[in-house]
């Protein structure tokens, strides 16, 4: 593997988790209304979905811990009712931070079951000379699926879904069927280019091949709830899903040839969306490389 590609990932991972340490105590939990019972909270780190029932509520992802006892207050300024279920869409901490403090609270944590392996040991990564420590035990997922799971939650009726390999190797979108509604997890988000994890099992055509399952899921009346960013629509999920596409079929008639991602790099496979998808954390040259490396995923 490229050397300087090594580099670049390793700092974008390193920008990735550096957003754990940042100052939580001026961030303030926007709550979204999306559709009856369903809510969206917003503040620091992944959208988190709140269902408020008539004597328990349900969250999806929970961004930090140090933000857990704000999220509980602008879920109860909805309903006052405890969090008993919480779902991880993936593992990533801006998703998972809070796993721990409820689950003390009294949360059954349910995820994909990808979710509950790589949480549960040590990651070390020697390219980067990174480990990540095991999570513990009590922040774990207590129910995980395959690839799917179905429930009811009051009057709702609730459909979890992973796909394929994506953003990372759990992800997990949660459908509510009886109001039309879903969560993406990171695997749509309106920030920008997309993080595509590969070292935790992601890749570019697991990407859009999640997608394209979501896409024949949802229908023109489906609110989406994205991973980050305002509430969208089908039509924001297939124009992202087709410039997904568009440019990784660029990059990957490159990586055919044998070219290297420099060579690549000098094509500039993203230039028609780099003002608009460039003001978020990752560039059009990171996507480049990150599409790069999950072609040669070093987990395969």
């Amino acid at each position: 593997m490229n050397t300087k590609l090594l580099l670049l990932i390793s700092l974008l991972l390193a920008a990735y988790s550096a957003r754990a340490q940042r100052d939580f105590s001026q961030v303030e939990i926007k709550v979204v209304p999306v559709k009856g019972n369903i809510y969206m909270l917003q503040g620091a780190g992944g959208n988190i979905g709140l269902y408020a029932g008539e004597t328990t509520a349900m969250l999806i992802d929970n961004q930090f811990a140090p933000l857990a006892e704000k999220i509980q207050a602008a879920a109860k300024s909805v309903k006052d009712v405890p969090i008993r279920v919480l779902i991880n869409t993936h593992l990533h901490g801006d998703h998972t931070g809070g796993n721990q403090p409820f689950a003390e609270g009294g949360s059954l944590i349910l995820a994909q079951e990808n979710v509950r392996s790589r949480m549960s040991k040590e990651q070390v990564n020697e390219f980067f000379n990174r480990t990540t420590p095991p999570s513990p035990a009590i922040a774990l997922p207590v129910i995980t699926f395959g690839d799917d799971m179905h429930f009811n939650f009051f009057e709702e009726e609730i459909a979890v879904y992973h796909y394929a390999a994506a953003h990372t190797d759990g992800d997990a979108v949660i459908y509510f069927k009886s109001s039309n509604v879903i969560h993406t997890g990171d695997v749509f988000v309106t920030y920008g280019f997309p993080f595509v994890d590969a070292y935790n099992g992601g890749s570019i055509n697991g990407f859009i091949h999640f997608l394209d399952k979501i896409l024949g899921l949802i229908n023109d009346e489906t609110i989406v709830i994205p991973g980050h960013g305002d509430l969208s629509t089908k039509a924001d999920v297939r124009r992202f899903r087709d410039r997904l596409t568009t440019i990784r079929d660029r990059v990957y008639a490159g990586y055919q040839a044998g070219k290297s991602v420099d060579d690549i790099l000098k094509e500039k496979p993203t230039a028609e969306f780099d003002e608009e998808w460039g003001k978020g954390f990752i560039k059009g040259e990171d996507f480049v490389k990150l599409i790069y490396l999950s072609f040669d995923n070093p987990e395969k």
